[in-house]
Order: C-alpha cells, then sequence, then structure tokens
C-alpha cells in the first residue's frame, strides 16, 4: 500500500509553480487495474490503459552502472514484451532543469577524484533532515521543468535507478494527484552500503538487490509489501548463450593463444588504471625470453585522455584500448580475469561470465568492498533473472 508523506510547510509552495494536470490530458480514456499482494489488493487507477503503455526510466550518467541497469531494464521490456511497452531512458534532470541538477555527471567525476570529498558527502548528506531539505530547495526552482520533462513521456510507469530521481518526482505526482494513475518503482543499483535517498516510503515497488539492503529500507520506513530482493538488473546478454572464447578471440581480433586480463574502472575509468596497465604490461612479458606470456585488453570508459595516453605508449605485450563499450559481455567472455575498482553492476557482470575478479580500486560511502563481495556470493546465484518478470506483477 502506498504510504502517504506529508510535506513539510516549507514546501508548500513548491508545486504551487507546477501547471496544469498534463499526464495524459483529460481525453484520455482510464480504466481500473489491480495490483495482486499478499497483504491484499491495491486498486489503481491507469491512464490511457487501450494504447501501447509509456515506462519511463530516470537515470544519471554518475558513473556507468545507472545507465547499464535502465538499459538492462528496457532490453528486458522489448525482449518479452515488444511493442506493448514504449521504453525511455532519460536523464529529466540534465535536459530539462539548471545548475546543479544538469550537472550531476561533471559534480561526480570531480568528487571521485578527490574521494574524501566524496566521503563527506555521502556521510554528510545521509540525515533525512538534510537531504530532504536540500531536494526541497532545489524542487522549489525546478519543480515546473522537471513536470515538463515527465509530461513529455505520458508515462504509465515510472522507475528510478539513481537514489536522486525519486522525490522531485513522486512531490509533483502528489500534488498533481497522479500517485494513484502512474506507477512509481525505484530499483536500487548498490548492493550493500546505499545512501538513504534511495528509500522513499511513496514508491509503489522498491526492488532491493540483497536482505541487507530490504532491512535497511525496512527501517527507513518502507513497508514489507512495497520491499523486493530481486538481485540487480543485468543485460539480457549476459544470461543468454554467447560465444566460444576462442570465437570471441577472433571476433574481437584478440591473440587466441595468450592468456588475457581485462582491466577496467568503471564507466568513467576511474583509478589507477595507466598504474596498473604499466605493471601488468611487465609481468606480462617474459624478459629472458624476450616475448609475451600474456596480453592486456583496458576499457577506458568515458575518460577520453586516459585513453588517448595509454595509446600513444609503446607496449611489449599485446595490447587492445578500449573507450566506452556496450558489449561487455563479449570482452569478458573473451578473457580470463579481471581487474577493477569495486563497481557492482561490473562485479556482478563478471560473476555471471564466471571471471575470476581482482580489486583494485573502489569509491568509500556506497561501496565497502568486503562486505560488498560477501553479500554478492550470498546472493547472485539464481538472483540474476531479468527484473521486468518483477514489474509484471504491477500492471
Amino acid at each position: 500500500m502506498v504510504m502517504s508523506v506529508s510535506p513539510r510547510k516549507s514546501i508548500n509552495k513548491v508545486f504551487e509553480r507546477v501547471g496544469v494536470y498534463g499526464f495524459g490530458g483529460s481525453s484520455q480514456k482510464r480504466c481500473k487495474y489491480a495490483i495482486e499482494d499478499e497483504d491484499g489488493t491495491m486498486e489503481m487507477e491507469q491512464i490511457g490503459a487501450e494504447r501501447t503503455k509509456n515506462v519511463l526510466i530516470l537515470m544519471s550518467d554518475t558513473g556507468g552502472g545507472h545507465r547499464a541497469s535502465a538499459e538492462a531494464i528496457r532490453d528486458a521490456f522489448q525482449l518479452e514484451y515488444g511493442d506493448e511497452y514504449r521504453i525511455f531512458v532519460k536523464d529529466v534532470w540534465k535536459e530539462y532543469t539548471g545548475w546543479p541538477l544538469n550537472d550531476m555527471e561533471n559534480q561526480y567525476k570531480f568528487m571521485v577524484k578527490h574521494v574524501q570529498l566524496w566521503k563527506v558527502a555521502f556521510h554528510g548528506t545521509s540525515p533525512k533532515w538534510i537531504h530532504s531539505s536540500y531536494l526541497a530547495a532545489i524542487a522549489a526552482f525546478y519543480a515546473k521543468e522537471v513536470e515538463a520533462g515527465l509530461m513529455e513521456y505520458k508515462p504509465d510507469i515510472i522507475i528510478s535507478v539513481h537514489p536522486l530521481m525519486q522525490h522531485i518526482p513522486l512531490w509533483i505526482l502528489r500534488w498533481q494527484g497522479l500517485q494513484k494513475k502512474v506507477i512509481f518503482v525505484t530499483v536500487i543499483t548498490d548492493l550493500n552500503t546505499c545512501h538513504r535517498t534511495w528509500f522513499h516510503p511513496s514508491v509503489n515497488r522498491l526492488y532491493c538487490p540483497s536482505e541487507a539492503v530490504a532491512k535497511r529500507a525496512s527501517l527507513d520506513g518502507l513497508e514489507q509489501s512495497q520491499i523486493r530482493v530481486c538481485g540487480l538488473p543485468i543485460r539480457p546478454s549476459f544470461v543468454q548463450a554467447v560465444l566460444s572464447k576462442d570465437d570471441l578471440r577472433v571476433e574481437l581480433e584478440m591473440n587466441l593463444d595468450l592468456p588475457a586480463v581485462l582491466l577496467m574502472g568503471g564507466g568513467e575509468g576511474m583509478g589507477p588504471v595507466r598504474k596498473t596497465a604499466e605493471a601488468l604490461a611487465e609481468s606480462l612479458y617474459d624478459k629472458e625470453l624476450e616475448k609475451p606470456i600474456g596480453q592486456l585488453i583496458i576499457i577506458c570508459g568515458r575518460n577520453e585522455m586516459l585513453a588517448s595516453t595509454l595509446k600513444s605508449l609503446e607496449w611489449k605485450i599485446p595490447v587492445k584500448v578500449r573507450g566506452f563499450e556496450k558489449q561487455m559481455e563479449k570482452w569478458m567472455g573473451a578473457c580470463d580475469c579481471i581487474i577493477t575498482k569495486a563497481g557492482p553492476g561490473t562485479i556482478t557482470e563478471a560473476l555471471i561470465r564466471g571471471l575470476p575478479i581482482i580489486l583494485n580500486d573502489y569509491i568509500p560511502g556506497q561501496v565497502r568492498v568486503p562486505e560488498l563481495l560477501l553479500h554478492l556470493l550470498a546472493n547472485f546465484l539464481g538472483q540474476q533473472q531479468y527484473l521486468l518478470l518483477i514489474f509484471v506483477s504491477l500492471l
């Protein structure tokens, strides 16, 4: 059952700026549908039930994990249901608002380069009264703009895969009387110690990647009927059959005989990637025989400067330097081990591919390496199914 949350007096005026009812328009036909739950039946009203349903996935390119999760959900919907759903993966903040919301990607890059600053910000904004006040202040400026962004896609379902994309959209739905007309779902993409902005008590469903996160959600006021534990959303290509290692190496133009190490720094190419690459190049070269004993694949993500620097170096072993990759299942399938920072999505995908993992970096705050690995090993078996199978229960 959706819980009502009384806003603070300080934000009562936030939604006076929001325009008239716009989701679907007054001419849209409506019909009743029900959500069956073990705790009873929740009746909701769906807009435009006779048309193709719109699913709006809210994400931000603050790292590669949020986009990967959003695209995993999109691909799974399309694979299972074809044209029954129209899926939009959007950063509404970047497209419709101003600073600081439209610049979260650059702010994230700056802060993770200064990890102590990130750590202070992560823990300093954890108390509810702090982040609620901060988000309310931003909403006072951008509620109308965010509403315009949401209206453009006329969503029947909104799925948030980012911790800062619950509060403002849910306030808009509430003050426009749309909480029973638009389903709002949050999918948490941090495996263990996640920020409290993930836990909003007004969501219809909160999908958690582990039991530890589900317990924290309960402590933060969500009802058991709202919470589901289902692992991380993983791209369908990772749970489908892939080519053999030899075939993949032929396709990717890799050496067929040398062991291959895959080196990554997440979507932003962060951490000691160059230092690790140079050390590996030394280790994978036999000085006595004067020949390589391994090959190296380096995925630099969106870090174009890193990619350019690595391409300009002279290597004694076969090295491939790549930018942002959308077919990671192939590179993982072609390699023998992976060295990466402690990113939840990358670790989970590597486990699915059966790839040995070496962690060489992490971001303090939401990623605590020992706990993360323990929960991963305890939860990933049998958990990595398509998330959309859970979403269907809402329709």
